[in-house]
């Protein structure tokens, strides 16, 4: 009887961020084999996330990234049966593989909590967690180590085959069969509101959301309840899925997180057992439970700055400008010969962004290792500038370099995994250039804030010279 135990760990609340995966191979109930790596996951570190794993940014900066173990992966897990619990494991894989624009592996499935939920009767409908499981069967485990987790989560496995006299095999027809067998699933009603179906596969669960979301909040309670999940409206003691949504920065108050988020965080540093997940892992952990649901994935729009495309047509004045009502209404005032002038330096932007070299993935993986380098160096600047002093004074061009840098540094997590092109970027950095240097000549600063904007400057001005030189 042959199966593998598979767990990860991520590096912040989206799923596709993997920086750990252990995976255990066994036989007849013992563990025969056992490989783990630590992974980049070309992505940010949340501080919470590392003070439940431990694992931070400078870990794994030498460790490979997922496309480059994704062979390893794929030779171990395609066509075997493959353990983890609850969904959240098999959603991050499913989720990275599209985050690298990576097939599918086709393992098979199958979820120990689910086995759990019917073996022991105790456990049906509540404390099937990994950890009270794993308690409860005195299997000593260090948790939140990937490895140390799939190996519990296949002795939790090999337990319930002994007690039911079951095999692996045995186990799928089971678990798509109702936990008491004397019910059936269609016993409980579709008008689902805020209680869990007691025969969903996350019955026991209690989930609360947070943010914005692109469902109607009702109906994402509906389907959270109808794969077993209460939903609750605030999170407390009980609180155990936390899905958080898009924040709207004006409701938070000056805080990076939503008071419901925050209070997740505080809980679980105190030893409560909470994931928190992302709207998207969301979704997909609802389709990857209930196959009928079918859910659109939520795709976040680009964000847009103020930059103008241009076409001619017919040799007509036109311009695609992709910018607010007040930007057109000002264009459209500008004589027929400033149009011209706008339109023909547009046209010029746009063949010289057409111009660049397109790199290959490593190139740009090798680039934005650099560049990260740089908004290191960037940081290191603003505490060399001791620039936290200036916070108070509102001061326009900090919120332009801030804003700004926070772009560069999620596209350029999109350059790593190759999700955007090198003109992309190199449009981004030319415009985050242009809109500190606006900042930084219609005002008289600080002396220091000066000096620290002609640092960010330099660096940004290096990178794009990079770009263009190779």
């Amino acid at each position: 009887m042959k199966y593998l135990a598979l767990d990860v760990e991520t590096a912040n609340a989206d799923y596709s961020s993997i920086c750990q995966i252990g995976i255990a191979e066994f036989e007849n109930g013992k563990v025969i084999d056992k490989w783990s790596s630590l992974i980049n996951p070309e992505s940010y570190f949340d501080p919470f996330n590392i003070s439940i794993h431990g694992i931070k940014e400078s870990d794994v900066k030498n460790s490979p990234t997922f496309d480059k173990i994704y062979d390893e992966l794929k030779y171990r897990l395609e066509e075997k049966i493959t353990v983890h619990h609850m969904p959240f494991d098999r959603v991050a894989l499913s989720r990275v593989c599209e985050e690298y624009q990576l097939p599918q592996i086709k393992t098979k499935w199958l979820d120990s909590a689910k086995i759990t939920r019917r073996t022991w009767e105790q456990f049906a409908y509540k404390g099937y967690g990994l950890k009270n499981i794993a308690n409860f069967l005195e299997i000593n485990f260090d948790h939140h180590d990937a490895l140390q987790d799939a190996i519990a989560a296949g002795l939790v496995v090999a337990n319930a085959c002994l007690i039911k006299e079951m095999s692996i095999e045995d186990w799928f027809q089971r678990i798509g069969l109702p936990i008491n067998q004397n019910t059936s699933k269609s016993d409980y009603s579709a008008s689902i509101k805020q209680d869990g179906n007691p025969e969903g596969s996350l019955y026991g669960e209690n989930l609360v959301f947070t943010g914005a979301l692109s469902l109607p909040r009702k109906e994402a309670a509906g389907i959270a309840a109808k794969i077993g999940c209460n939903v609750l409206n605030s999170v407390t003691q009980k609180t155990t899925i936390l899905v958080v949504g898009t924040q709207d920065s004006t409701k938070l108050a000056g805080y990076a997180k939503s008071s419901k988020h925050r209070k997740a965080e505080e809980l679980i540093e105190k030893g409560k057992q909470i994931k928190i997940l992302s709207e998207k892992d969301f979704i997909k952990m609802c389709n990857d439970e209930d196959k009928e649901l079918n859910l659109e994935i939520p795709i976040a729009p680009p964000a847009k700055k103020e930059t103008k495309q241009s076409t001619q047509k017919n040799h007509s004045l036109t311009i695609e400008v992709n910018l607010t009502e007040k930007v057109a209404e000002a264009f459209n005032e500008l004589s027929n010969e400033q149009k011209e002038l706008l339109i023909e330096a547009s046209k010029k932007e746009q063949e010289f962004l057409d111009s660049i070299p397109e790199f290959s993935h490593d190139e740009k993986r090798n680039f934005a290792n650099n560049f990260q380098t740089q908004l290191e160096i960037i940081e290191m600047a603003y505490e060399d500038f001791e620039i936290e002093s200036y916070e108070d004074d509102d001061l326009e061009i900090l919120f332009t370099i801030e804003s700004e840098i926070d772009e560069l540094t999620e596209m350029n997590f999109g350059l790593m995994k190759n999700k955007i092109t090198i003109s992309e970027f190199y449009e981004q950095l030319d415009n985050s250039v242009d809109f500190i240097e606006s900042d930084l000549d219609d005002d008289d600063y600080p002396k220091k804030v000066k000096k620290y904007a002609k640092a960010i400057l330099k660096e940004l001005n290096k990178a794009k010279e990079q770009l263009t030189t190779r």
